[in-house]
């Protein structure tokens, strides 16, 4: 005789299920890379068939990973108040809200390949509204004008990539980190005699 059907897992809890398999999946990668997906399941208190369920290989995970945190990015983004201060003092608040947010989904930025064009695609979206940010810094004399904004905006996404994957060998905090990135940029970008006011301190504002 054929076995019983299994009753169907509620929408609410499978919407629940994914969320928390997500949130464990970040951080228990973060702290270590090559956690298994029993690590994983283990941390969202979830078996290891509920996350198979949700997720068939660890390629599909890290690739939902990728997506969370690039739409974690793009909030952070807004939330850091583009249009308000000095362009200094926004990229300031974008650095150390997007080193918080580098360090949770750490194994994205370790596992990404520096020539995924999909991945960088995704990224420079992204970052795309940061590009008038540094169009106005130098409109208004705070960033040197000889520079593409383009090639500041990456730039920037690659001293924090580089921050990130280093990280356990620095042995920085994620404030560390953010303002490691933010002096090492603006070293480079301030324009003479501009102040380098946008300390990655506000952000907390």
């Amino acid at each position: 005789m054929p076995s019983p059907k299994q009753p169907a897992v509620p929408r609410i809890d499978v919407q629940r299920h994914h969320r928390a398999l997500l949130e464990a999946a970040a951080d228990e990668l973060a702290r270590d890379p090559d956690s298994s997906m029993a690590d994983v399941a283990q941390a969202a208190n979830l078996t290891r068939a509920t996350l198979y369920r949700h997720f068939s290989n660890r390629q599909s995970l890290l690739g939902a990973i990728q997506a969370e945190a690039l739409a974690r990015a793009s909030e952070a983004l807004i939330a850091c108040r583009l249009d308000e201060g000095s362009a200094l003092e926004v990229l300031g608040r974008v650095i150390a809200s997007l080193g918080k947010h580098g360090m949770r989904f750490r194994i994205i930025l370790i596992r990404a390949s520096d020539h995924n064009a999909r991945f960088l695609t995704q990224r420079d979206q992204v970052l795309a509204p940061l590009v008038e940010v540094v169009k106005r810094g130098q409109a208004e004399g705070d960033i040197r004008a000889d520079l593409s904004p383009e090639w500041i905006v990456t730039a920037m996404a690659s001293l924090l990539i580089s921050a990130v994957r280093a990280a356990p060998q620095t042995k920085h905090s994620d404030a560390e980190v953010s303002d490691l990135i933010f002096r090492t940029l603006v070293g480079g970008i301030a324009a003479d005699g501009s102040t380098t006011h946008g300390s990655t301190g506000d952000s907390q504002n």
